[in-house]
């Protein structure tokens, strides 16, 4: 079961497609225009976005590309549905984003399997470079930080020290130690640790309590929001 947004113009299609997706037992919304799908898509984060290609106030690429670069439902997967003689569509909306494109006229059944393969995917979605605390997620590969699904700016070092941290958890780490590893080409005071620390702090706040600070050490990322 999933959360499906439903995106379509037509009002016989939107029901018919709603109606079918609430009878695989998944959770459905509807918009009839792609100013009301893109705010129900930020308000509510749907799994997936069912789009039809062609809508009263925008093309299902501007929809893709909107849903693309907000990074709160970036990671959406969006189902697009076309015409089968508008080929240019189908490229289209691949290269704006979509994740499958099914072409009309098609079966309820195809539908359905192609909307359980697709919430299947985004169940292996989360690569093991990324790493997952609470409502913070860290990307170590795309060194993207973001906290309930918004994208927090990092500066290097912050990022650089965060995963130390991350990498050391449950350990304690000296400021020496974390000097030596953040900072290999310059030799700071170990006071920048705590500067930095206090940055992450004020930008990562449910994580920065994770983090507790050993008086005259140094600190360590605990699995406690108490940790101080």
């Amino acid at each position: 079961m999933g959360r499906v947004l439903v995106i379509d113009g037509d009002a016989t299609r939107r029901v018919a497609l709603a109606t079918a997706l609430g009878g695989g037992l998944h959770e459905v919304e509807i918009a009839a225009a792609a100013a009301t799908g893109s705010y129900l898509a930020r308000a509510s984060h749907p799994d997936l976005v069912v789009l039809e290609w062609i809508l009263p106030d925008a093309t299902g690429a501007e929809v893709c590309g909107a849903i693309r670069r907000d990074s709160t439902v970036a990671a959406t997967l969006i189902l697009v549905i076309g015409a089968a003689t508008d080929e240019h569509a189908r490229v289209a909306a691949f290269e704006a984003g979509a994740d499958d494109y099914v072409v009309r006229p098609f079966s309820t059944r195809e539908l359905l399997l192609r909307v359980r393969a697709l919430l299947r995917r985004m169940q292996v979605r989360i690569p093991p470079d990324t790493i997952v605390l609470g409502s913070v997620s860290i990307d170590r590969g795309r060194r993207r930080v973001t906290a309930d699904g918004v994208r927090v700016p990092l500066t290097k070092r912050e990022l650089d020290l965060l995963l130390r941290l991350v990498d050391g958890r449950g350990r304690v780490l000296g400021r020496e130690t974390l000097v030596a590893d953040v900072w290999p080409d310059h030799t700071p005071s170990e006071r920048v640790v705590d500067t930095t620390l206090k940055r992450l702090r004020k930008k990562l706040p449910t994580l920065g309590r994770r983090i507790r600070t050993i008086r005259g050490v140094g600190y360590e990322l605990t699995d406690d929001e108490r940790g101080g």
